[in-house]
């Protein structure tokens, strides 16, 4: 408890204080407390004063970037949040106290340094913080968990201090409340865990500040089908040992794997107003759906080639394709063309590359997963995401031309 309240200490008084003198301050104090110690860096299976050893060092670190450009109120508000982690419980609790603490520190330093204060803009950034930090502590990990909690959060802060949507304390709460009431219900049928929930509410309010509740249409089209499409045959995958591991309920990893790219075209959509960045952002949900489907869809069958070099391989292989899950992909791909259509988001005019750069995009998917998936070098998240990726960059290409 000793070291968070002095690290709490520290981030206090850096409100008011040179970040030079606090930096020095921490300097000393992790040679102090390393040495008393006796720590060297560890970030795997650590105990206790070896988690406190390596959130003064990378406090430290952080400390001596507000010196050049990282935002003084961004690097020490993420060091008092440490603190909180010694009274956290539940995934609710979680969000009510780091939210608590992080609106907290932005009000004494917007007070203490006369800073003039967007309320909803604070508000959500602490928001943002509160669900990563939330996040952080629900994921089962042998990585150092406060180190962990304060280069995530410093991470959020830092993105929506550079990304502040100009919204409304009433469209934040919007936002933030239907996407926490949908991940709720998700969690509810089962159909997403906990850090599921709370990865699902950041992607939702984000997409709905920084763009509009048309994009989280699309995104909600594409986890209601894509739970769904896992049910389908789920018995014959359980025999085979493929099925998706409870029940195909939806953890963070998947979340972000599928949703990190379209809200990342999203976010640019909605800073630019650039209708390409709203078409690709509408190629990576159906290449995210698409692929869902198609590996769904194909773990069920008994002819899977790799697609690599189109062999017989076992049903649930990285890279398997299959006849009925090509159909499958292209349904996927056109069904959320068309919602977009039907919601405004495209033209009729870019219908047809959205749906060709996400269909390209599936199959980028099970190229990686027959090559570098299958080899190690990525987990199946990574794999999404840089399917997804690819089907968004692959329509800004088609559609550069065409401006």
């Amino acid at each position: 408890m000793h070291p968070a309240l002095v690290l709490a200490a520290i981030a206090l008084i850096a409100i008011k204080l040179d970040p030079r003198f606090v930096l020095g301050l921490l300097v000393l104090l992790t040679l102090i407390y390393g040495k008393k110690r006796g720590f060297s860096l560890k970030l795997r299976n650590v105990t206790e004063d070896e988690s406190y050893f390596n959130a003064f060092l990378f406090s430290t670190i952080l400390s001596a970037l507000s010196c050049f450009s990282l935002p003084k109120d961004v690097v020490f508000a993420s060091i008092f949040l440490i603190s909180v982690h010694n009274y956290r419980k539940n995934a609710l609790w979680n969000i009510a106290v780091y939210t608590t603490a992080s609106l907290l520190y932005f009000l004494c330093y917007h007070a203490v340094n006369g800073v003039e204060l967007r309320l909803a803009h604070t508000f959500f950034i602490s928001l943002s913080g509160g669900l990563t930090a939330a996040l952080v502590e629900s994921v089962d990990t042998n990585a150092d968990r406060r180190l962990t909690l304060l280069l995530a959060i410093s991470s959020v802060f830092t993105i929506f201090k550079m990304y502040v949507p100009s919204a409304s304390i009433y469209s934040l709460a919007f936002a933030f409340l239907l996407s926490f009431f949908v991940s709720l219900l998700a969690l509810y049928a089962k159909v997403a865990d906990e850090s599921g929930l709370m990865s699902a509410t950041i992607v939702g309010t984000t997409l709905i500040l920084f763009a509009d509740i048309r994009f989280f249409a699309v995104i909600l089209l594409f986890y209601a089908l894509g739970s769904a499409i896992t049910k389908y045959k789920y018995s014959v995958k359980l025999e085979r040992g493929i099925a998706e591991q409870a029940g195909g309920a939806r953890g963070y990893a998947n979340v972000f794997g599928n949703s990190l790219a379209p809200l990342f075209f999203a976010v640019q959509f909605g800073v630019s107003g650039d209708a390409i960045f709203a078409a690709a952002f509408v190629a990576a949900v159906a290449a995210a759906l698409a692929d869902t489907m198609a590996s769904e869809i194909g773990k069920a069958e008994e002819k899977v080639y790799l697609i690599t070099n189109f062999s017989r391989v076992e049903p649930g292989t990285s890279g398997g394709i299959s006849v009925k899950g090509e159909f499958a992909a292209l349904f996927g791909c056109i069904v959320t063309a068309l919602l977009s259509l039907l919601l405004g988001i495209i033209g009729f005019d870019v219908l047809l590359p959205v749906t060709l750069s996400a269909f390209a995009g599936v199959h980028i998917d099970s190229l990686l997963g027959a090559t570098l998936e299958k080899k190690g070098y990525l987990t199946n998240s990574a794999v999404n995401f840089l399917g997804t990726l690819s089907a968004g960059i692959i329509c800004v290409l088609l559609l550069l031309p065409l401006l």
